[in-house]
């Protein structure tokens, strides 16, 4: 393992370009999402909207007190995450900043007298252009194991699984699925390669324990593991309404999101 240090940490200061919206998720976390509208540096008149993730009571903070046009300072870091486009089958690379901390960048008194003034006319010429994720074309891959419930869909935590080569040498160990039923891997060289679960969620079995799966060159791959109920478990019951799933939280106004 490298000893390398890295830094991953963002500071943005921009305006709401909506409400934040306040969900949950299985486990009933709350969850914020929210875009920024912040200008570059290099050139103030092209703009950038930012999504934004906040957890806990940083979610529940923005949620109650940030509202459409809110100058507001994010601190956080970015992160990534690979969706599946249900329609064609393509893989994506969504990024954002998960917030640690997001503060008023403007007084009360600001704000106020922002808020009494008449919102101007949209302007005839486009808004700037998004800059949109492009999908990863390294030659490098991904890999993305998700764990669930092969009656109920529900997904599964707490699900281990190492990876190996063909001739048996560890590559990872110990990847263990998160709240979402989620374990990804980046950065791994094509080629192919054996999963193994070695760590299983209590009162589940795994429907087959190893998997084969051969990486394509700069392609996410997914990877579902399909398990089932002991007796005498009953499996947990669908939600009537979905829950927010992380990642890592692309907002509901893309609509080439999943979310």
């Amino acid at each position: 393992m490298s000893n390398a240090i890295s830094i991953n940490n963002s500071v943005l200061m921009g305006r709401l370009t909506r409400d934040p919206e306040l969900r949950y998720t299985k486990n009933n976390r709350p969850v914020a999402t929210f875009k920024l509208a912040v200008s570059r540096r290099s050139n103030a008149e092209v703009t950038d909207f930012i999504p934004c993730v906040a957890l806990g009571g940083t979610a529940e903070f923005a949620a109650r007190w940030f509202q459409k046009g809110t100058l507001a300072i994010v601190i956080g870091q970015l992160t990534s995450r690979v969706w599946q486009d249900e329609t064609d089958g393509r893989n994506h690379i969504a990024y954002e900043i998960l917030c640690d901390s997001v503060q008023f960048g403007e007084t009360k008194k600001q704000r106020t007298a922002r808020e009494q003034q008449p919102e101007p006319a949209a302007p005839p010429t486009p808004s700037p252009a998004v800059q949109e994720p492009v999908q990863d074309n390294t030659d490098r891959s991904g890999l993305q194991i998700l764990a669930l419930d092969s009656i109920t869909g529900s997904v599964l935590a707490d699900a281990a699984y190492d990876l190996y080569t063909p001739d048996g040498d560890a590559v990872r160990q110990h990847i263990t699925t998160d709240i979402d039923g989620i374990a990804s891997i980046v950065g791994l060289k094509p080629g192919d390669y054996m999963i193994t679960e070695v760590g299983t969620p209590a009162d589940f079995r795994p429907v087959a324990r190893s998997v084969n799966v051969r990486l394509e060159p700069g392609v996410n791959h997914t990877i579902h593991f399909p398990h089932t109920a002991v007796p005498n478990h009953t499996a947990p019951a669908p939600s009537a309404q979905q829950a927010y799933v992380l990642p890592d939280g692309v907002t509901d106004d893309d609509k080439d999101s999943p979310i």
